[in-house]
């Protein structure tokens, strides 16, 4: 697979410095996924389970010690809601279209991945999170769902639901880097 590294995920960086954190459920009633938390892990965003998080030794003592996921920006572009120097990014991967997140300390991509179509809409501490061509869930296992974006030129695999993103505020990252 080739990468490519933009400078415009730097500008990313400040986008997150300065954004509103806040953590995603999934509603879609009468559903396995309803009510239930999005979480960062394998670098993908799934339904069920737990986030995949680290923290290094030298950050220790003041790394967020947490196992839910929660995200930044939303207008535009998507962050995770990290504290890693360089942060990292959220792309919609160009051939199935999963929901996946740039490694800390890099801004590498595949190439066609999508950056943009994002909207945040708070109100007062609650909101939605939405996709400019919608998001659902495709069941892996008995309990997990990988979240995926709609796009022209992307199909899905498998058994998918698709879900309204509600979000809650939180007030700062929830960790130092997803893995």
């Amino acid at each position: 697979m080739k990468f490519t590294s933009t400078l415009a995920a730097a500008a990313g960086v400040v986008a997150t410095a300065q954004a509103q954190y806040f953590s995603v459920i999934s509603a879609r009633s009468a559903s396995p996924i309803h009510l239930r938390p999005l979480q960062a892990r394998n670098y993908g965003i799934w339904i069920g389970g737990e986030a995949a998080t680290y923290c290094p030794e030298v950050a220790a003592q003041s790394c967020p010690n947490t196992t839910y996921t929660n995200f930044a920006g939303g207008e535009g572009s998507l962050f995770m809601g990290t504290e890693v120097p360089g942060g990292q990014e959220v792309y919609i991967d160009p051939e199935a279209g999963a929901l996946s997140y740039t490694r800390p300390h890099s801004a590498a991509m595949p190439e066609g991945a999508i950056r943009t179509g994002w909207s945040l809409d708070f109100l007062s501490s609650y909101g939605t999170l939405a996709y400019e061509g919608g998001l659902v869930a495709c069941n892996q296992t008995a309990d997990e769902y990988q979240v995926y974006a709609v796009t022209n030129g992307t199909s899905p695999p498998g058994d998918c639901l698709g879900f309204d993103a509600l979000t809650s505020n939180q007030t700062k990252p929830a960790a130092w880097e997803y893995i």
